[in-house]
């Protein structure tokens, strides 16, 4: 989902991160290491070029701390560490903000929780509450989010004053750098309501009249306010994650797949964007276009096909008819296979398509 958006003022890097793909997803392992390995070499490419880094959650496949050279010289706007966020990125991310601090020859600051609010976050989805899940699940669900505002409320907090101007929380905050406007979100449900990976923030940059949407991970999006939300934002280049087809089954309800089809193919619709990059998450299974042929119809296209290339799950299928896929693999231990991937990557004017 990584993306570099360049303006005169500045070169924001998004979530660089990239993990090895599912268990079910249909290539070798050694086709998934390499691909990561790939993945990797672009993130590394796009930060050298990058002046600020924004990671809107601490999923690894949006940020890697284990590549702390991504990050040197660099303004990070963040997801904050202490509130709208699980247990697992509670520690995910202080990991990580020991790594910067480690890297910048500091230490972690630990404070007292700020007081404030957590009002329930469905109140403010009047869609999601009408047309959205059930009663019954809802109220399961939000007893999970009472659980993480104990954990907020009772902290310990990390304070990014430590890091000065280098790492800000951007929750909310917009910034702007010469001409360019950098706008987060306020925290988002990742899926569905009280979504148990937590929240992710969202990101709009604009200049010079034209606009850029970077949806994270927003499953689709599953929550209808979210797509009407992206239709009344008409970015001129959209980058959304659709729906996560590949857990069809016993991983995710019929009904939360199907609102989240459809809810994408409304944003898509909606936005009316020149380019809108559907990917992420939907490419993941073979059978992602035939799931959202509306979204598809609709102008969408995958950031493979950006890049010239069909996407992979398409090449694999190809190669496997063509009884070509032991050779890719081979071209891949001798480090051929889409060796310019990295260095094409960065260069695709998404404006100029």
């Amino acid at each position: 989902m990584c993306v570099l958006v360049e303006t005169p003022d500045i070169r924001l890097l998004i979530d660089p991160g990239a993990a090895i793909m599912q268990p079910r997803y249909p290539a070798p392992t050694e086709l998934k290491l390499y691909y990561l390995e790939l993945a990797t070499a672009a993130l590394v490419a796009a930060a050298a070029r990058a002046t600020h880094i924004a990671i809107t959650h601490y999923h690894y496949d949006h940020h890697r701390p284990d590549i702390p050279e991504l990050f040197r010289e660099k303004t990070l706007w963040i997801k904050d560490p202490n509130r709208w966020i699980n247990r697992s990125q509670w520690e995910r991310s202080r990991y990580f903000l020991s790594v910067l601090a480690s890297e910048r020859g500091i230490a972690l600051e630990e404070v007292p929780p700020e007081k404030g609010e957590y009002p329930d976050p469905l109140e403010g989805l009047p869609r999601a509450r009408k047309e959205g899940a059930s009663e019954e699940l809802r109220r399961k669900w939000r007893k999970r989010f009472l659980g993480l505002v104990r954990i907020w409320e009772q902290g310990p907090w990390i304070s990014s004053g430590p890091f000065g101007a280098q790492v800000v929380y951007a929750d909310g905050k917009v910034f702007e750098i010469g001409e360019t406007t950098v706008r987060f979100t306020e925290p988002l449900f990742h899926g569905v309501e009280y979504a148990s990976p937590g929240w992710v923030l969202a990101i709009v940059v604009e200049h010079g009249g034209k606009k850029f949407l970077y949806s994270s991970d927003l499953q689709g999006p599953i929550i209808e306010d979210y797509a009407e939300w992206i239709a009344a934002e008409a970015p001129d280049v959209l980058v959304l994650d659709g729906p996560a087809t590949y857990l069809r089954g016993p991983l995710q309800a019929a009904a939360t797949l199907e609102r989240a089809i459809r809810n994408c193919a409304e944003a898509v619709r909606g936005a009316r964007a020149r380019v809108t990059i559907l990917d992420h998450h939907l490419t993941r299974e073979p059978r992602f276009r035939d799931a959202c042929r509306e979204a598809f119809s609709a102008g969408a296209i995958t950031g493979a096909e950006a890049l010239g290339l069909p996407p992979l799950t398409d090449r694999l299928s190809t190669w496997k008819a063509k009884g070509k896929l032991e050779e890719m693999v081979e071209r891949a231990r001798a480090g051929e296979l889409d060796s310019y991937l990295p260095s094409r990557g960065l260069s695709v004017d998404l404006l100029g398509l």
